[in-house]
This record gives C-alpha cells, sequence and structure tokens, in this order.
C-alpha cells in the first residue's frame, strides 16, 4: 500500500509539474510577429511604448511582447531555450549567463542606463540593503557607489518592497517603476554598464525584419525620454492623474533610454 500511494503522490506532483510548466509556455495571448519577452519595469514600459496596442511601429513591424516575472528565473531560460521568443530584455548578468549556456542569442546592445535606484525610508546610507537574488552586477553597483562595508541581502525580486516596509533592510536596490510605487528617499546608483540589454535569437540576424525592428526601436526610445510623453506612459502605468513628480524623480535619477546600433 505505501508503494501504490507513493506512486499516486508521485504521478499527482508530476501533473501539477506538467500543468504548470504547460501554464508557463502558453502566453497569456496569442504573440504574433517578432515575438518579445520582457520584465514589469522602465526597459519593459518602452517595450509595451513600441509593441503595445495602436502603437504606429505595428505598421512597419508585425511583433507582440509579453511580460515576464523574472529575466534571471529558470522559467523565463527555459521559455527562451524553447523558442518562444525571438528578442528579449534582460539584465546583464541574466544575458551573460545566457548565451554562456550556449543559447543561441547575441546581445544587440544595451536599451536603458540608470534605471536601477536605491530606495530607503531614511534619509542616510543605509547599512544592510537587499537586491534581487542572482544579480552580482546590483551588489557591485551598490558597493561601488557607497562602501563595500554594506551588507547586502539577496532576495526575490517580489520580497524587496515587504522587506523594505518590514525594515528587514534599510534599503533595496529596485528597477525605478517599482521604486515609484512605494514611495521612500531615491538616490541614483550611477554605474558604467546598463541596467538592462536586448539580445535576440541568431536566427534573426541580419534580417530585413531585424532592421525595420531597429529603425521603430530607435524612434521610440528617443520618443520616450522626451518628458511630455513619459509623463503621460508613467500616468498609465502607475494609475494616477499627474505624472509631473515622477518624471521629475525619473530625471534626476538619470535614466535614459538608449539607442541600438550606430545611432547608440
Amino acid at each position: 500500500m505505501n508503494a501504490i500511494k507513493r506512486l499516486l503522490h508521485a504521478g499527482i506532483v508530476l501533473m501539477v509539474v506538467s500543468l504548470g510548466l504547460i501554464t508557463f509556455f502558453s502566453p497569456r495571448y496569442e504573440m504574433k510577429g517578432l515575438r518579445i519577452a520582457c520584465n514589469n519595469d522602465a526597459a519593459g514600459l518602452l517595450i509595451e511604448h513600441l509593441a503595445g496596442e495602436n502603437s504606429t511601429a505595428l505598421d512597419v513591424v508585425d511583433m507582440s511582447y509579453q511580460q515576464l516575472q523574472d529575466c534571471c528565473s529558470s522559467q523565463t531560460e527555459l521559455a527562451l531555450s524553447a523558442g518562444n521568443f525571438d528578442l528579449a530584455v534582460l539584465c546583464p548578468d541574466g544575458a551573460n549567463e545566457l548565451i554562456e549556456s550556449g543559447q543561441p542569442y547575441h546581445i544587440l546592445g544595451p536599451i536603458v542606463d540608470n534605471s536601477l535606484i536605491l530606495i530607503t525610508k531614511q534619509d542616510r546610507i543605509p547599512h544592510t540593503v537587499g537586491y534581487m537574488n542572482a544579480r552580482e552586477i546590483q551588489k557591485k553597483l551598490v558597493w561601488s557607489n557607497f562602501d563595500k562595508s554594506i551588507e547586502m541581502k539577496p532576495m526575490l525580486p517580489a520580497a524587496l518592497p515587504y522587506a523594505l516596509e518590514r525594515n528587514e533592510v534599510d534599503g533595496v536596490v529596485m528597477d525605478i517603476i517599482g521604486g515609484l510605487q512605494i514611495g521612500g528617499y531615491y538616490t541614483p546608483l550611477s554605474s558604467g554598464y546598463p541596467a538592462s540589454v536586448l539580445v535576440v535569437h541568431k536566427e534573426k540576424l541580419n534580417t530585413p525584419e531585424l532592421k525595420d525592428f531597429i529603425r521603430v526601436y530607435n524612434k521610440a526610445a528617443a520618443e520616450m525620454n522626451k518628458a511630455d510623453l513619459l509623463r503621460t506612459k508613467l500616468e498609465k502605468k502607475l494609475e494616477i492623474e499627474n505624472g509631473s513628480e515622477e518624471v521629475e524623480v525619473w530625471q534626476n535619477m538619470r535614466v535614459k533610454f538608449l539607442l541600438l546600433g550606430s545611432e547608440n
């Protein structure tokens, strides 16, 4: 009987895992054209503007996007290796790991600078800082801007705002989109490397489709660097009526969308 119970238990676990994978690998809607993966962050805001409904860029390039929970998760790596996406916005750590694992992707280039910021509840240098698990660059980013004596605590991205609220840490490293939603004291984390990069499947390299994409992407990035459009997008994203203060924070943090290719 024990053996039968163990077999039944194993079967149930296998079914749950299988259903979870099917759910994850099935897009929330049918994707078409160039399929882009991104996070719900500053870079994702740009992709929404570029490939979202009513975008004029869709008249030039057929494309669609899906936001994932964590670019560094094993699920995201599996989705990319399964060929679910042609392009993906990843942090530098995630992009390097993807390529070093032998997956057929190529880094097109950086797409956003300075979108990672430090958020604290007190206006002072923190003793402990939470950062996104597996992002070693974020740890180095805090140390290079402050001091290596700061204790860095890796966490799941979703746990960061709760850790700050419960005083488990003095500060957290977050993308500015998430930071604007929780409030606090904002401090820029200047760096010599981008917060996000764009990778492309090697099958799409040197294709007319990719060249057209780069052209409309660069136009969208330039538009999003303008305060008026940025304010409109932030108001919709954050569900607020007046985004002037948020745009001011954005500019004070020196967040900037970058161009791809020779125009960068």
